[in-house]
């Protein structure tokens, strides 16, 4: 691979051609990126960037890290908001910034860490027309929706019918199957897979999806892998828990069940209310990027957790997602805005038009 490095004295650094190309900038303008990044971030700076930078996701992540700060760095607050980039910290100082520089262009003024009441403090503070809105962000962890001990079993049981089937499998499952359901998808599967021509869909029905990528065998049976990902169906919009395994020759991935957020967005409201302000609007702000469950029953899940009358503190509550634009270092936002009807302090309209679908 074609390589260049960068003979700077305080970092070494090594990053392909292709992968620069790929966010669309030079040598020299991510050197300068890493520079002003260096600055701001100080000794932090050599445990958050890698020397070595092998991917899109990576490198755009530092390019927009350094750019976010920079536009940030005149705002009051800024120094505490930097100092919160150690640790478990990261993601979610990142996430703020990235909340605050896509408002920054848009209203009069930004706070950082402003402070709410008795010494507490949300994420950010704007002012925008006259109007005063304060902004806490909030990550959403996958952990608790683990079911790689079940998908485990499920392989158990399914690799057994697909000995002879040299195509990937990849099942989503909806609703949790029993062992008698699982014997008898194995058995439809090893059918249906020997008419196998091309890709596609081999079951679609209301509680399984079951698609195939026709490819060869793998030669070694010893080679083995295993990979936590999440499945995403695009139909409905939903994002399912699952698992990719390698194994005696066979590809399978298995994801699911459907799983619900309304308990883990109802404990993230009650949380954020210890930042909350007595007079003056109070949105909370959710990264939904590695969110799982169906985004329509997410929405309805926010929505049910100010009805009727409750958590009215908050103002509105936001499901944001993000997505890198290949070949560029923007980030396109899709903001999910839901407003409580019962809020003691409502945000204006002009507030929720802030959060429009946006590139940034």
């Amino acid at each position: 691979m074609d390589r260049k490095q960068d003979e700077s004295k305080e970092y070494p650094l090594f990053v392909s051609r292709a992968i620069l190309e790929s966010i669309g900038i030079s040598l020299d303008q991510l050197k300068q990126q890493l520079t002003e990044l260096s600055s701001i971030l100080g000794p932090k700076f050599i445990h958050l960037v890698p020397s070595s930078i092998n991917d899109f996701p990576t490198l755009h992540w530092v390019v927009n890290l350094s750019l976010r700060l920079q536009k940030l760095r005149n705002c009051e607050g800024f120094d505490k908001h930097v100092a919160r980039y150690v640790g478990k910290q990261v993601k979610s100082s990142y996430f703020v910034a990235s909340i605050a520089s896509h408002l920054y262009d848009k209203v009069d003024s930004v706070k950082l860490e402003p402070i709410t009441h008795e010494r507490r403090m949300a994420d950010i503070l704007v002012n925008y027309k006259g109007e005063e809105v304060y902004f806490e962000c909030k990550g959403i962890e996958t952990s608790r929706f683990d079911f790689k001990q079940h998908h485990d079993h499920m392989l158990s049981i399914l690799r057994k019918y697909l000995v002879d089937v040299p195509h990937q499998i990849s099942i989503t499952y909806r609703k949790p199957l029993s062992d008698p359901d699982l014997h008898r998808l194995g058995e439809s599967l090893r059918e249906r897979a020997k008419s196998v021509q091309t890709n596609g869909r081999l079951i679609d029905n209301p509680e399984i999806l079951v698609n195939v990528i026709k490819r060869e065998t793998l030669t070694d049976k010893r080679f083995r892998i295993w990979i936590g990902m999440i499945e995403e169906e695009l139909d409905e919009r939903c994002r399912y828990p699952g698992d990719l395994y390698g194994i005696n020759g066979i590809t399978i991935s298995i994801a699911g069940p459907k799983v619900s957020y309304k308990r883990v967005l109802r404990e993230k409201i009650r949380r954020s209310k210890r930042q909350y302000s007595e007079n003056k609007p109070f949105v909370l702000m959710i990264d939904a990027n590695t969110m799982l469950g169906a985004l329509a029953e997410n929405i309805r899940a926010l929505s049910s957790a100010f009805q009727p009358v409750t958590n009215t503190r908050f103002s509105a509550a936001v499901l944001v997602e993000s997505k890198p634009v290949i070949g560029s270092t923007r980030t396109d936002f899709v903001f999910n805005f839901v407003s409580n009807p019962f809020a003691k302090s409502p945000v204006s309209k002009d507030i929720e038009l802030l959060f429009r679908t946006s590139a940034d």
